[in-house]
């Protein structure tokens, strides 16, 4: 996760100030952020005890260099004030996304003219309607599990033009002991996975072979706004004025 962290920092331009991360977890990425660079990020979760712990690890963890604050929110419906960010940054929860479009025009809103959004996570290499994806978008809720073009198509919807990407595939370690005593165990974990949120993500956390046949890539997306935001703003499905989705592969 520190390569990521790092392919982010990396992201940041030398002038950069105002982060985001909206879907921030326990804090980890933007705590890497600020430790090495004076800016200031703000960092967003829908769940709050997720913001008590990046709260405490923010207090007891090494000196920074800027600043962290967390808040608990809806990456999909970010509060008003959540503006003027140079980056914003979204490591491996683009995917739960509910719906996408919201996101990618929620997190377009709260960017400068200019701005970047950084999204590192799973993308659909193969088919959409692969049964082998069902276990993953079950057991991790990821129901915004596109490919690249899809995504691509959603963020210009909401003014932001794919700048670069990369493919992170080869970083991931698959196949672990872990991830074999897991297989093992896979015909029990079904059978209990409509009890238990803990079977449920084991299997959703197995079904990541995908990667291996091809059907998910693991990368890294960087989409930049336009000068203006009008394009955001037309576009943005908080108001439903986005009557269909695209669907196209990549």
């Amino acid at each position: 996760m520190h390569h990521v962290h790092a392919v982010v920092l990396d992201q940041l331009g030398s002038g950069d100030r105002r982060v985001l991360d909206p879907g921030c977890g326990v804090g980890t990425a933007a705590l890497y952020l600020a430790q090495r660079r004076p800016v200031e990020v703000v960092g967003v979760s829908i769940s709050p005890m997720q913001i008590r712990l990046a709260d405490r690890f923010a207090a007891r963890g090494a000196p920074l260099q800027g600043r962290v604050r967390f808040a608990v929110a809806d990456f999909t419906a970010l509060p008003s004030d959540l503006t003027d960010f140079e980056v914003a940054f979204a490591i491996e929860s683009f995917v739960h996304a509910d719906p996408a479009a919201a996101f990618c025009a929620r997190a377009a809103r709260a960017l400068r003219p200019g701005g970047a959004l950084v999204v590192v996570d799973d993308v659909r290499a193969g088919d959409r309607d692969d049964p082998a994806l069902d276990d993953v978008r079950a057991g991790w809720h990821a129901p915004s599990l596109l490919s690249v073009a899809e995504a691509e198509a959603l963020a210009a919807d909401a003014g932001l033009a794919r700048a670069a990407a990369e493919d992170l595939s080869s970083l991931q370690r698959l196949g672990r002991p872990r991830d074999r005593l897991i297989r093992v165990a896979l015909p029990l974990l079904r059978r209990h996975r409509r009890r238990s949120m803990w079977a449920q993500s084991l299997v959703g956390g197995h079904a990541l072979h995908c990667h291996r046949a091809g059907v998910l890539q693991y990368r890294m997306l960087r989409f930049e706004r336009g000068t203006t935001s009008r394009g955001a703003e037309r576009r943005d499905p908080a108001v439903g004025r986005i009557a269909t989705r695209r669907r196209r592969n990549d």
